[in-house]
């Protein structure tokens, strides 16, 4: 039988006015929302711990949960705020003298929700609650971005991410046939591998480059011959060994090159997709902008604008480009009907197959055109192009309708129109020095269309208007929206694994759309 022990009111709870709680304070309102956000009855299959701990309320779980991730808080420090803090203690309708759930507890019921409930379930109780209440009239335009996430995994050099591949590789293979793994690292001659840094004990001039050649040579050869070793045992093996394999053969080959001797050297830059963490493989490097690089993984975000709800959360691999999730976050969003009809981003979110996409589910993005290429040369931008009869004027009025279907300079299967202009006509213009590179040579002007041509051409005239400049300066309301994310939390991973960081990021929107419900019907 599942316990509850919220609003069975007492002389020994704590007043939230005599301890100054703000009426609009996250403490003091999720003290009534927990009740109308869920029930007792969305818990009837969370069973008592096995072991005979105490049964713990879920409601109080929930809140417990909730307040985690809105003050951004380890375990052990929401439990000890739990316990001294007046506001959390009222916030979970504890009396004086009763303890708050434990650790254990905790991460049951946070394992519990995560896989019974699924990743998302508070965070879309959050919004349905909102929209129910009419705090969310505004979900016709929304707007979207992102920000980066550290992993929380050990971000580490070739050298040692090779050893500790090996060394990850040694330990689960002795815990699996049960001995252990300085005896077993010491059988195959890989001890080294159990140290904590391979660099540390290396022994060798880092300046000299054959001898870092050499060392990385002998990590490169362990790591090629410990799978002989693993099949040598004659036994089967569970599959994580294999995938720890599979990640070490990786890690052993992205960043180096082998030499005509046969040893191999680190090479200049990064490799796409490059794992940068044992501990934590699916992260990896990848840019926010040119000058901000990211190591770990990319969050995105989707959300109104004036009433500042996030309507959509997504993480990603750091290399993902920021339009490509754009559709998951609408999909998001319509799970709660919280579907949008216009969607605002910056440059990065104008490609024209994010708005072909959009477009084909009933969403119009709407950007600012990317600024023309630093030239004195006219580009494409500024030639007419008329997609219905099929033609191109140059800005010296001259059309050309000639063209030809040649290969997608992108790298698609698709065939796209190239227009070529006389090259007497250029030659004949007065605008021909200024033109291009092919007019100064005496040749004649080319513009090659892109396959997603009519999604530009709309974006331009809409870009003309006079809407679009007032429309396109409110974009600027979802860095506002990041900002209180990345001071709940969303900066830093608190978990391994791409699937656990998402968990992350829904727990903590849905902190966060709560703390919004509160602020708006705060009196």
């Amino acid at each position: 039988m599942l316990q509850s022990t919220f609003y069975q009111q007492s002389l020994l709870e704590v007043d939230p006015d005599e301890i100054y709680l703000a009426k609009n304070s996250f403490e003091r309102g999720l003290r009534d929302l927990v009740p109308r956000l869920v029930a007792l009855d969305d818990f009837r299959e969370f069973h008592p711990d096995p072991l005979g701990a105490p049964s713990c309320c879920p409601l109080v779980l929930t809140a417990m949960l909730l307040l985690q991730f809105r003050f951004d808080l380890s375990d052990r420090e929401l439990i000890e705020r739990c316990q001294r803090d007046l506001g959390f203690r009222y916030a979970l309708a504890l009396e004086a003298g009763t303890a708050p759930p434990k650790v254990s507890s905790l991460r049951r019921f946070r394992g519990w929700v995560r896989e019974e409930k699924g990743a998302d379930w508070l965070f879309q109780l959050s919004l349905r609650l909102a929209k129910k209440d009419g705090l969310i009239p505004d979900s016709d335009q929304q707007v979207f971005d992102s920000t980066n996430t550290d992993c929380r995994g050990a971000v580490i050099d070739t050298f040692n991410l090779v050893a500790t591949g090996i060394g990850q590789g040694v330990r689960k293979v002795a815990r699996c046939i049960g001995c252990k793994p300085t005896d077993l690292a010491e059988k195959w001659g890989l001890s080294r591998y159990l140290a904590r840094s391979v660099k540390g004990g290396a022994g060798i001039d880092w300046s000299n480059e054959a001898a870092r050649n050499a060392l990385l040579t002998s990590e490169i050869r362990d790591a090629d011959r410990l799978p002989g070793l693993v099949q040598g045992l004659g036994i089967k093996l569970p599959e994580e060994i294999g995938e720890a394999l599979d990640l070490l053969a990786k890690v052993a080959r992205q960043d180096v090159e082998e030499l005509p001797d046969g040893t191999f050297r680190i090479v200049q830059g990064t490799a796409p997709g490059r794992t940068v963490s044992i501990s934590d493989p699916e992260a990896g490097h990848g840019r926010k902008s040119s000058s901000k690089a990211i190591t770990g993984f990319k969050t995105h975000v989707g959300g109104t604008i004036k009433s500042q709800f996030v309507t959509g959360i997504l993480m990603t691999s750091a290399g993902t480009h920021d339009a490509k999730p754009t559709l998951p976050l609408i999909e998001q969003a319509a799970a709660v009907d919280l579907k949008p009809k216009e969607g605002l981003g910056d440059c990065a979110y104008g490609t024209g197959e994010n708005r072909r996409a959009c477009r084909e589910a009933g969403v119009e993005i709407r950007t600012k055109l990317p600024s023309p290429n630093h030239t004195t040369s006219f580009t494409k931008r500024d030639f007419e192009i008329n997609l219905e009869k099929m033609e191109v004027t140059c800005p010296n009025g001259v059309t050309a309708t000639h063209h030809t279907d040649v290969k997608d300079p992108s790298g698609s299967d698709e065939r796209v129109q190239k227009f070529v202009f006389p090259a007497k006509t250029c030659q004949d213009c007065v605008l021909r020095e200024k033109c291009s590179a092919r007019t100064a040579k005496g040749r004649g002007r080319e513009v090659v269309l892109n396959r997603y041509e009519p999604e530009i051409q709309e974006s331009q005239r809409y870009n003309a208007t006079p809407e679009s400049k007032v429309t396109l300066k409110t974009r600027s309301a979802v860095e506002r929206l990041l900002s209180h994310l990345v001071r709940m939390g969303m900066r830093h991973a608190r978990f391994f694994g791409m699937h656990m960081v998402q968990f992350q990021a829904y727990l903590t929107a849905a902190a966060y759309n709560l703390q919004r419900y509160m602020t708006l019907t705060a009196t």
